[in-house]
């Protein structure tokens, strides 16, 4: 039915006060997990800073704060290697290991 949408029963609910674009979904964005290694004393100081600002800096999660962080680092080296543009991303593994050199 035009003008409507179904609403919590299946019946049509009319739409008149829903834009359209209030009714086009949004595409949901794949996650994946990452596993790395840091240690004890660094996750706990990260974990005291989460607890200490999540609420001010508006974190819904110890993973959104772990996100921006990661941003931050990935932002910067884009601007000082990259002339600031982004670096293109694939599915390709990571070589395992340290960079012999380090």
């Amino acid at each position: 039915m035009e003008g409507s949408v179904p609403g919590p029963t299946g019946d049509p609910v009319p739409t008149a006060n829903v834009s359209n674009t209030a009714r086009i979904k949004r595409p949901v964005k794949k996650r994946t997990t990452v596993t790395f290694y840091l240690t004890e004393a660094m996750r706990n100081r990260a974990r005291a800073a989460y607890r200490q600002t999540s609420f001010d800096e508006r974190d819904s999660s110890w993973s959104e704060m772990l996100n921006k962080a990661l941003l931050a680092e990935v932002q910067r080296r884009e601007r000082a290697y990259n002339e600031g543009r982004a670096f293109v991303g694939n599915e390709d593994p990571l070589t395992p290991g340290r960079p012999i050199g380090f």
